[in-house]
């Protein structure tokens, strides 16, 4: 049995005792009457002065048709998320008593609340002596039992666990994790611990798509220590997933280093990240623009590791002679051309070259395709232009950056596939 709930939408039948016994055993703070028009006026004549404590505040909710189960859940459904933002109560903290009332009230109050609230209330009898007609009629006073009944939404979330999976295997964090913590608030408590490590770790991966690398480790540490216990000696199909969510944690933890290894990974990840832009929500512009920048990133780091040069403060004694007078000339600032040059993507690689870099080398031989591709991001919206870049523009730009960072698909951090 969970702790009591703040609310209770308490179905109002011919018979009261249900109702009132529900009541005086969880004291609801606030309560909401489910009535029809024949009963709403057992609210003040019968129910409250049978209660045992003093409600912090009651209202109700009539259907006009209590034999029309639309009519019920339209009514539940127009007034009930209002009554609870008046008072304040979280839909999860609203547990519901659906003993009495006709069966489509009930059923009306089951569906209103089944993926939100997690304690249901049914009153019966523990024998077949606490009821009339000979053990199958209705509940004798003074015999009544109240079956705690958690959300069957529990069982029945099959549907609700393989949508979390398909948005988050297709880069839709958000809804993954507010589905997931939908989940949580209505499972039994023993589950909730895991629903909500399951959040924690589609919130790390969503930081981690947003380059927060630090705050992405920590939630995808956490989370995977939580879920590994609870798979432990378990067949679940949630095992496959933990262990590449393993790699990617350790991948987190050598990136979020530093050296020339950490500046590495760096490149690995937007290569990565652009292929989840194209390939999974197929926004090239979004792609390319990640690659252009793990093409600048590669120049720039292999002038700094390589060369001890940073290409937004080059000297120019550090510049070849066959490059400086043109470079000096290029891309020194004109109000203080005693300043340090600030090299963009071209000049860098130009430099690499001339200093007879291997990287260098590698851009002068692709250089005149690599420029039709350039050239082609910066005619999009979000470079110069507005030409929406092309699939083979992306793929063509892909080629050309893993072949400059020595790297192959495999070296690349792949999110993991869920099966929940």
């Amino acid at each position: 049995m969970t702790e009591k709930p703040q609310a209770m939408l308490v179905n109002v039948g011919g018979a009261i005792s249900a109702a009132v016994h529900t009541l005086n055993e969880q004291q609801p703070r606030f309560i909401c009457f489910f009535v029809s028009p024949d009963t709403k006026s057992s609210i003040r004549e019968k129910i409250l002065p049978a209660l045992n404590y003093q409600p912090e505040h009651f209202d109700w909710i009539e259907t006009p048709s209590p034999q029309d189960l639309v009519a019920c859940y339209r009514a539940l459904a127009s007034e009930l998320p209002g009554m609870l933002k008046k008072w304040g109560v979280e839909s999860n903290q609203l547990a519901v008593e659906y003993t009495a009332g006709t069966k489509p009230m009930s059923v009306a109050a089951v569906l209103m609340t089944i993926e939100t609230s997690s304690q249901y209330f049914y009153v019966g009898s523990k024998d077949p002596q606490g009821r009339d007609r000979g053990g199958i009629g209705i509940v004798l006073e003074g015999k009544e039992w109240t079956w705690f009944q958690s959300n069957p939404w529990s069982e029945l979330a099959v549907r609700a666990r393989q949508e979390i999976a398909f948005l988050f295997n297709h880069g839709r964090f958000a809804d993954a994790h507010e589905r997931a913590k939908r989940l949580s608030a209505v499972v039994p408590a023993d589950m909730r611990k895991v629903y909500d490590a399951l959040a924690e770790l589609i919130e790390g991966y969503a930081l981690w798509d947003r380059f927060e690398y630090k705050s992405a480790q920590n939630k995808i540490f956490s989370a995977l220590g939580k879920l590994k216990l609870y798979v432990a000696g378990r067949a679940d199909p949630l095992r496959p997933a933990l262990d590449v969510v393993e790699q990617n944690a350790e991948f987190l933890h050598l990136h979020n280093e530093k050296g020339a290894e950490a500046q590495r990974l760096d490149i690995l990840d937007l290569i990565a990240n652009a292929a989840r832009r194209a390939d999974v929500a197929q926004k090239y512009d979004d792609a390319v623009a990640r690659l252009y920048s793990a093409l600048e990133a590669l120049a720039r780091n292999q002038l700094l590791n390589a060369h001890q040069i940073k290409n937004n403060a080059v000297k120019p004694e550090q510049i070849p002679e066959s490059l400086r007078n043109d470079f000096v000339r290029l891309y020194s600032d004109p109000e203080n051309p005693a300043d340090d040059l600030k090299l963009g993507l071209k000049a860098s690689y130009q430099l690499l070259h001339a200093l007879g870099d291997d990287l260098g080398k590698k851009y002068q031989e692709q250089e005149v395709e690599l420029n039709k591709v350039l050239y082609a991001r910066n005619q999009s919206r979000l470079a110069h232009g507005t030409e929406p870049v092309k699939p083979e523009t992306y793929q063509k730009l892909r080629d050309v950056v893993l072949n400059f960072a020595n790297a192959s698909e495999d070296d690349l951090p792949h999110f993991p596939i869920l099966e929940l």
